[in-house]
């Protein structure tokens, strides 16, 4: 069979899928077929049954709006995506979802969509394949050996995210990787020549790539580049696939053919592809009869693959053992948790955990967009990953943020090393889109932001977030922890190695702060875990109840002791964790017949009226912050104890009587 048949029949499943759905983009589907035609019918392997087989080659569609004609290679395939599903595009339930999903469709290595994050996780795929291949292999069991492509467009190159992630592939000679480039010289509003005048090739070669041009049309030139590519050694590699988009519509080559425009076309494009324009869903069996085929050689290599890894496992059992198993750690058993408990900044304090959750957990990794020294999660013992150090263990990313969250976003769809970034908190905006895709994949990606807040002082504004936390507690599916002494941070480490189930993220004080001394250690340990526990109980009748988080909690504290002892003080590590306990635990911490909450925070207010309610007073940061020493900042902001006492007086008498 000729894989520009194949390729022709893929054209045809996706314009019957997008006029069904009458919704979706035709233009990379179409011209991008023969491609993906060589892609899966001559030059991957992968195993539909086993679709997360260790040593299957690794296909990411950064550009996810084609999302058409990877179903269609998925479905042909056999991969568990039916013929109904595609006729189901874009519909509630569907495996052929508008853009690629991770978990929901088998073969769906990445979530894509979002231009240039596919870039970054096929990236970060490399980088974990080439640390397995390091860890694993031996001279006669070469286990991890598998390639990397990424279909790419012009919108990916141009994203930022894109940009910053080939150039970290060429400095870490991710010869592993291709990245095959949609050369269309289209965008969805004009040729892409109003927007961009770079050359390409020498763009990818100044930064360490080996770049290759070829017909995107011609399935012999496609499958020799590929299969050349393989063979070489040293450096990442880029194809740029010249192609016609929308190929075979009356506005193939233009800006219209990028979305449904080009529906009305379809007798005249399906007559030009060779099919039968009154038949709508075609399959020859020739094309069943190939990827019968297929399948049965992809079986074949697959169970030659199986034989050594066999082979391998009872010759290497420690090195199995560790492959194949999660480490299950107590954090409390942690050697140096009692020299923690003092007067400690909880980013150092954080940095500390980490590198004893590291002695235990070979396979964790630790990054950093170029702020190691100011975050402290440099991992003492890990050495830094190079190629000439492919088992390093510290990632420097460089002042690159948002491609250190797509590549740990690859690292871990790939699923075998744990991956954690830090950054300055005020700078984690730049990774927010990367940090939302995790959180959408349910990827347990870990995150350390420092300086949290503005006791960050002299740098000023600039540095001093204040809507940062707001933001991201707003994000589905992600904890925050906001620790406010070590027990706390264990807590909070404990409740992610256990539920890993998205991302979590710790925000750390820059500053020392005290160790909390009011309730046995124990005590805060289990109350932390569950999100949020009474650190000062009130020995009168309650009269109200202080929530606080992080460097404010031992300013709650100070202030509770002024104010009487009938206030109650709650530290709140984590509300997302807090608000899944039990209504019960929920109701014995925050009881609802006091409804005089006041929440303490040295950030943006609006998260806490969820928990304080609408007769509730919250003392936050509204407003952004000064150049100035974080003593003189937190007075001019009212975060001190005599400060936050006279405004929790005020409440309470404007309020007494009203409120309890």
């Amino acid at each position: 069979m000729e894989l520009k048949t194949l390729a022709n029949e893929y054209r045809g499943l996706c314009f019957d899928m997008i006029a069904q759905a009458n919704s979706g983009h035709l233009g990379l589907p179409l011209g991008c077929a023969e491609c993906v035609a060589v892609l899966f019918g001559s030059f991957l392997r992968y195993l539909p049954k086993n679709p997360r087989w260790l040593n299957r080659d690794r296909f990411v569609l950064s550009a996810g709006h084609g999302s058409p004609l990877l179903y269609a290679a998925l479905y042909l395939s056999g991969y568990d995506i039916s013929l109904e599903d595609l006729k189901a595009l874009r519909q509630m339930g569907s495996k052929a979802t508008g853009h690629p999903e991770f978990g929901i469709t088998p073969g769906v290595e990445t979530t894509t969509g979002p231009l240039g994050q596919g870039i970054g996780n096929a990236v970060g795929i490399a980088l974990s394949q080439k640390k397995c291949a390091a860890w694993f292999n031996t001279p006669d069991a070469p286990i991890f050996d598998a390639c990397t492509v990424c279909l790419c467009g012009e919108g990916c190159l141009q994203e930022g995210v894109g940009q910053e992630s080939i150039a970290l592939a060429g400095l870490w000679q991710l010869d592993n990787l291709i990245l095959i480039y949609d050369c269309n010289k289209v965008t969805l509003d004009r040729p892409s020549a109003c927007s961009q005048n770079d050359d390409i090739q020498q763009r990818f070669e100044s930064i360490g790539w080996d770049v290759f041009e070829v017909d995107g049309h011609d399935c012999a030139a496609i499958e020799a580049q590929l299969n050349h590519c393989r063979s070489l050694q040293g450096k990442p590699k880029l194809i740029i696939l010249n192609t016609v988009i929308g190929y075979g519509l009356k506005v193939a080559g233009t800006s219209k053919a990028h979305a449904a425009e080009g529906l009305k076309d379809g007798v005249q494009a399906k007559v030009a592809w060779g099919l039968d324009p009154e038949q709508s869903f075609f399959v020859s069996e020739e094309t069943r009869r190939f990827f019968e085929k297929r399948e049965g050689q992809l079986q074949k290599a697959y169970n030659e693959w199986a034989l050594r890894f066999e082979t391998w496992t009872a010759a290497e059992p420690d090195k199995a053992r560790l492959l194949g198993s999660k480490p299950r750690l107590k954090v409390t058993d942690f050697a140096i948790l009692p020299s923690l408990r003092r007067s400690i900044e909880i980013r150092a304090c954080m940095g500390a955990l980490l590198n004893a959750y590291a002695q235990q957990a070979p396979l964790f990794l630790s990054g950093s967009a170029d702020v190691f020294a100011s975050t402290k999660t440099y991992l003492m013992q890990g050495g830094d990953f190079a190629p000439d150090n492919l088992k390093g263990r510290n990632l420097f990313f460089g002042v690159r943020e948002h491609a250190m969250g797509a590549i740990m976003n690859g690292i871990a769809y790939d699923g075998i090393f744990n991956v954690c970034g830090s950054a300055f908190l005020v700078f984690s905006d730049y990774l927010k889109p990367a940090l939302r895709v995790a959180a959408m994949a349910h990827l347990p990606v870990w995150y350390v932001f420092t300086h949290d807040s503005v006791s960050v002082g002299e740098d000023g504004p600039t540095h001093q977030p204040v809507e940062q936390l707001c933001g991201i507690r707003s994000m589905p599916n992600v904890r925050v922890f906001r620790p406010a002494d070590v027990d706390e941070c264990a807590a909070c480490l404990q409740q992610a190695l256990d539920v890993p189930e998205g991302p979590s993220v710790w925000v750390a004080a820059k500053q020392e702060l005290p160790y909390l001394s009011t309730v046995p250690s124990q005590n805060k340990l289990e109350g932390a875990y569950k999100g949020g526990y009474i650190i000062l109980k009130e020995t009168d009748t309650l009269r109200c109840i202080l929530i606080a988080t992080g460097s404010e909690v031992d300013l709650a504290i100070k202030t509770a002791q002024q104010l009487g002892t009938d206030i109650r003080v709650v530290s709140m590590p984590c509300c997302e964790v807090f608000l899944q306990q039990p209504e019960a635990y929920q109701e014995r911490i925050l009881p609802s017949d006091c409804t005089c909450r006041v929440a303490i925070e040295a950030g943006s207010s609006l998260p806490w009226y969820r928990l304080v309610g609408l007769k509730g007073k919250i003392i936050g940061v509204d407003q952004f912050g000064k150049s100035a020493p974080a003593g003189a900042l937190r007075q001019l902001l009212g975060l001190t104890p005599e400060a936050c006492t006279q405004t929790i007086q005020q409440y309470l008498s404007a309020h007494q009587g009203v409120i309890k």
